[in-house]
């Protein structure tokens, strides 16, 4: 056959094949699910509505995407141009189609994920039928999806600073009841965390909801249940539900430090786009922390963390006489951002017999969380007790039980390790008693170090 003549025949057909595509099921578009935002234009071919409200006979466009290998969620973001109804109909063949994981997008946008109990076939190809109100154009970023909130223990971090997110993919939550987040189901469960930032109640604000599910429900609401505890042994505090494009919840009165998780879920499974923060909360330095650790040496304690990446900004380690108030025991800047395996140190030369601490990290655009509590705890140091009125106005009432008699220094020092005053003292064997003025002292926490060559023993007090 002439050359000229197969050219000629394969331009003649060109516009034919591209005028066909997405007629019809043997002619769908393919989807790559790349996270590309990719516009398309409506297909020649019409049809009516196979799930939703009918709209009359208008434009059908058919698409297909494969699986990857591990089954992983599609996830479809899809917008049309005339912001009108469209119906999204899912195909497991071009002759089977769920009604469970179709939908209706009646404001002309929305997430496309199949229906929680549908389990995803690695590498096969499905397939939707998108029926737009009129010709216009359909745009599509598609990704394979596996959220890192689906359950509790890759609860994604919460602050003040919004974060936007979606549950489209997620599935029930492991070791919760529906009744704990004031539900009758659960169908799409994302998990949040966060800290206490001071005693009291903690809000959690859901603005920007848009949720679609089904033909008939596009209710933008969650159900939202609060635990604390840890994920292999979660304790409810408590729960509510709502609807619209905003929604609140509160915990009950919590003491800061708590560390509160945060199970939502949408109502009757709708998949729903939104941004999520909070107000007295301070977010879980977490993912970043490959441990966090403390030991003791003969005098101090040493708190030693490594990072997996750096993100520049600096960090607080912060201390506790009781592990519920925290002050500042000392400020340690971060490497360069992007440095991996990063190990710090840091020193406290006066720690008290009961010691909590926790790191809080800043970013260089101000965003704080806060790591997991240790509690380091001394044995009384030999030959010296100290007992004290605690908390103390203006004189501290200091009573030191002595084995060995002789000269004692005496010092008091604040939280970040400076010494405010020093002073030697002759003790004898047995009870002594020793009164310091402390009225020039701000009201704050402190500490009373009584050592000597041999010895030292080591109280906080608070100072009103």
């Amino acid at each position: 056959m002439n050359r000229n003549f197969i050219l000629l025949c394969i331009w003649l057909i060109m516009p034919f094949i591209a005028f066909s595509q997405g007629t019809s099921c043997a002619t769908s578009i393919i989807l790559s699910l790349d996270g590309v935002l990719r516009p398309y234009a409506t297909s020649s071919g019409t049809g009516a509505n196979v799930l939703c409200t009918n709209n009359g006979t208008t434009p059908v466009t058919w698409f297909k995407f494969t699986s990857n290998a591990q089954g992983q969620c599609p996830l479809l973001n899809i917008t049309v141009s005339d912001s009108a109804s469209c119906e999204v109909a899912f195909y497991t063949s071009c002759s089977s189609m769920l009604s469970s994981s179709s939908m209706c997008f009646y404001r002309g946008y929305g997430l496309w994920a199949p229906n929680e109990n549908l389990s995803i076939i690695p590498n096969t190809t499905y397939y939707l039928r998108v029926k737009t109100s009129t010709a216009c154009t359909i745009k599509i970023a598609g990704q394979h999806f596996l959220p890192v909130n689906d359950d509790c223990f890759g609860a994604t971090s919460l602050s003040t600073t919004k974060i936007a997110d979606n549950n489209a993919c997620d599935h029930p939550g492991p070791g919760v009841l529906p009744s704990q987040l004031c539900a009758l189901t659960l169908e799409n469960t994302a998990w949040y965390q966060f800290y206490v930032l001071r005693t009291g109640y903690s809000v959690i604000n859901i603005t920007n909801i848009h949720c679609d599910n089904g033909a008939s429900n596009n209710n933008s609401g969650f159900q939202i249940g609060f635990f604390k505890g840890n994920c292999s042994a979660l304790e409810w505090i408590n729960c509510t539900n709502g609807s619209g494009t905003t929604i609140q919840a509160t915990t009950n009165q919590l003491p800061a430090g708590t560390r509160v998780y945060v199970a939502i879920d949408g109502i009757s499974g709708s998949n729903c786009s939104y941004q999520i923060n909070g107000l007295n909360i301070i977010g879980v330095l977490a993912g970043n922390i490959r441990y966090f650790s403390g030991w003791q040496t003969d005098q101090s304690n040493i708190l030693k963390w490594t990072t997996l990446r750096e993100s520049g900004g600096y960090y607080l380690v912060e201390r506790s006489g009781n592990g519920i108030d925290f002050v500042t025991a000392g400020k340690i800047n971060s490497r360069l951002a992007g440095s991996e395996n990063v190990v710090y140190n840091f020193e406290d030369p006066y720690p008290s017999a009961e010691n909590y601490y926790r790191l809080k990290q800043v970013d260089p655009q101000g965003r704080q969380a806060l790591s997991n509590v240790i509690h380091i705890k001394r044995e009384r140091s030999p030959g010296i007790q100290i007992s004290m009125n605690n908390p103390a106005s203006n004189v501290l009432n200091v009573r030191t039980g002595i084995e060995y008699p002789g000269k004692y220094n005496c010092s008091i020092f604040n939280l970040q390790g400076q010494k405010l005053r020093s002073f030697y003292k002759i003790f004898n064997e047995g009870t002594n008693l020793l009164l310091v003025n402390i009225s020039d002292l701000p009201p704050g926490q402190y500490s009373i170090i009584i050592e000597n060559d041999s010895t030292r023993a080591n109280k906080m007090f608070v100072k009103l």
